[in-house]
């Protein structure tokens, strides 16, 4: 392109202030007919009529550099015009598109025969209908053709590029990007803006002061009557339905965990062996070859060969790998930006120090191998233990009605609680197939395994939790939802609880914060706790109906653990607590000999000021193993959802500042 022209109308040309380099084309229906923006794309096209125009709608606020440049990219020189499809009904967005001469002709016929729209034109070309492939190109995210067509629109949208602009990692131009597409030379890959911490306790103490609604609570509805034959019967339940039951037979993974390999770090990916040799006082310096986050699919063969191995890639959490050439991840902050340009214009970043093999890359079933025994006959499937099996693709399960599973009280749903997942590469359980030989997930993939859990511990409490779509990484598409969960209603809200998961951190997709910061009518409570895992967490109130909205993080085990401490407090609190639930975490003694050992080896992993979760087996007593973290060779970190195998409480060890320790754990 070679050229950029602004289409106006009488009242517009006079007050329109356009940049330097950008030319007017005044649209006169007088002279060229009523034919709308088809007109100022024939008008330009007659500057240059063999180019080919890429046309733009003013009212498209949310257009990014990187969502022009995904479209230029997809654009095949056999299509005479490239248009993005809605996500939402595969509709073209003809105002966001592509026009090669040859549409333009179409386009220009059409206006002839009184069809003026580019929409129209655009299928003609193509037979009657665009779709991906012919014509259609799918968008990298909604937001990017959402209008504001109405002041309204127009002020939200203001409000949500603000907010967006001061909680993003990223420059609002480079808010997603094609994986094959180089970042902006002139905008910083990561600037995170780091948030003070508050810890644990004070976050509790925040939860007890705020002014909750109480719920009404209905009585528990007792128990069917115990029979021998419901003792010993067995049945297929569906895995929600499965929690607080005893698995009849041994369980075994459908899938690894993880699926496939992932960064565990939001940095740069390289071949070790570039950085042999590096050092402070002789830094390595490597162009960064292109970006990559979750839910993107790998860069094509082509791609990464064309970049070549001399170099990096930007790359966020939960992300895969461009190659197996790119073994280890260099976090952000052990990285130094520079402002230099290598020879073809790409960003330099320098680093001062080796990686290591395998550094912060999750190997595919390091934590569940498909085949593995996750949970023996006889186990109670607790909400953690549904949590496991979802991440291993287990969608049912045959479990025994014992009488200890049906005398469980099963009270009457005394709260809803909303649930909405966001990110682009989350799919259901349910899209999965049932079967031992199915097919496992693309590499963009992730099952969603913590609405599941939300759901199971939920329910195990008496609470109906409302799943509601997944909101991708759209920050409009969340916006809207979170509207419409939190909309009044004539007898009072709609949702006692609102539960987010994802999208809460400094990556790159992580716009949660922005967005109901858009909305307007939220506060925060807080944002950030220093506790591992689960850090991210935050917590605001929708001051309207005043219901509290708990953002969890996107590891499943942050997010169990912020359930477990924040959610079930809050709830504690909208029964009526005064201070919600945490009494029930009992105080774990140092223990004497080896046990006293183990103990000061766990409470050596959390720093000072900050609580640690982890979780573990039990003894024969009932109270946790000290220092069985690993089993099977299987990672067992507080993060590693194959920690929950063989486990049954949490362990949490506050450390305060100045080193005094606290140690509690509970029952899962």
């Amino acid at each position: 392109m070679r050229g950029t022209l602004s289409r106006a109308c009488g009242d517009q040309k006079d007050v329109l202030q356009l940049p330097r380099g950008v030319h007017l084309i005044f649209d006169d229906p007088s002279t060229n007919g009523d034919i709308g923006p088809a007109s100022g794309i024939l008008r330009a096209s007659t500057h240059n009529p063999s180019a080919n125009w890429l046309l733009l709608a003013v009212d498209l606020p949310f257009v990014t550099r990187s969502s022009i440049l995904h479209l230029l990219a997809s654009h095949v020189p056999s299509s005479p015009v490239s248009l993005y499809l809605h996500s939402e009904d595969g509709n073209p967005e003809p105002l966001f598109s592509l026009w090669t001469p040859s549409a333009l002709e179409q386009l220009r016929t059409n206006c002839r025969n009184g069809k003026s729209g580019p929409c129209r034109a655009a299928k003609d070309i193509w037979g009657g209908r665009i779709e991906e492939g012919k014509g259609g190109v799918k968008v990298l995210d909604e937001d990017c053709v959402t209008d504001a067509d109405t002041p309204e629109e127009w002020e939200r949208a203001v409000r949500a590029l603000a907010a967006k602009q001061e909680t993003s990692v990223l420059p609002l131009d480079i808010t997603s990007t094609s994986p094959c597409i180089s970042p902006s030379p002139s905008q910083p890959a990561f600037a995170p803006k780091r948030r003070k911490l508050i810890s644990y306790s004070s976050a509790l103490d925040l939860i007890h002061r705020l002014p909750l609604r109480p719920l009404s609570l209905s009585p528990p509805v007792p128990p069917p009557p115990s029979t021998p034959e419901s003792e010993s019967a067995s049945q297929a339940l569906p895995l929600i339905s499965a929690v607080s039951h005893l698995a009849a037979r041994p369980i075994r993974a459908l899938v690894p965990h993880p699926l496939h390999d992932n960064s565990a770090m939001d940095g740069y990916a390289l071949p070790s062996s570039l950085l042999l040799s590096a050092s402070r006082s002789d830094p390595v310096s490597l162009s960064i070859l292109g970006r990559i986050v979750a839910g993107d699919p790998p860069p094509s063969l082509p791609a990464v060969e064309d970049a070549e191995m001399q170099g990096c890639w930007e790359i966020m959490t939960g992300a895969i790998f461009p190659s197996e050439e790119f073994d280890a991840v260099v976090k952000v902050e052990d990285a130094l930006q520079t402002t230099e340009l290598d020879e073809r214009g790409r960003k330099v970043v320098r680093f001062e120090g080796p990686a290591k093999w395998g550094q912060h890359r999750r190997r595919r079933g390091e934590q569940v191998r498909r085949g593995d025994e996750i949970v023996q006959a006889g186990e109670r499937l607790t909400p953690e233990k549904i949590l496991l099996l979802a991440a291993s693709g287990v969608s049912s399960v045959d479990v025994r009605l014992s009488s200890l599973a049906l005398a469980l009280p099963r009270p009457a749903p005394r709260g809803r609680v909303g649930i909405i997942s966001t990110g682009k590469e989350v799919i259901p359980l349910s899209s999965l197939s049932l079967s031992p030989f199915a097919s496992e997930p693309l590499p963009s993939q992730v099952i969603d395994c913590i609405t599941p859990f939300l759901s199971a511990l939920l329910l195990s409490g008496g609470y109906e939790p409302v799943p509601l779509p997944c909101t991708g990484d759209s920050p409009t598409t969340f916006a809207r939802a979170v509207s419409s969960a939190l909309a009044p209603h004539p007898t009072g809200p709609a949702l006692d609880l609102l539960i987010t998961t994802a999208g809460v951190s400094l990556g790159v997709t992580d716009h949660l914060p922005g967005s109901l910061a858009s909305l307007g009518h939220f506060e925060t409570v807080f944002h950030g706790v220093a506790m591992r895992p689960g850090q991210p967490v935050m917590l605001s109130t929708h001051v309207p109906t005043g219901t509290p909205v708990l953002s969890l993080p996107g590891n499943p085990m942050a997010s169990a653990v912020g359930m477990r401490g924040f959610g079930l407090e809050l709830l504690g609190r909208l029964e009526g607590g005064r201070e919600g639930r945490d009494g029930t975490w009992a105080e774990l003694g140092r223990g004497v000999g080896e046990e006293s050992e183990k103990w000061d080896q766990v409470v050596s992993e959390v720093r000072e000021g900050a609580s640690g979760f982890f979780a573990l087996p039990v003894d024969g007593e009932g109270r946790p193993k000290l220092g069985v973290k690993r089993k099977d060779g299987k990672r067992g970190g507080p993060c590693a959802v194959g920690s929950l195998v063989g486990a049954e409480a949490w362990m949490r060890v506050d450390v305060k500042e100045g080193g005094e320790t606290v140690v509690k754990w509970c029952r899962f």
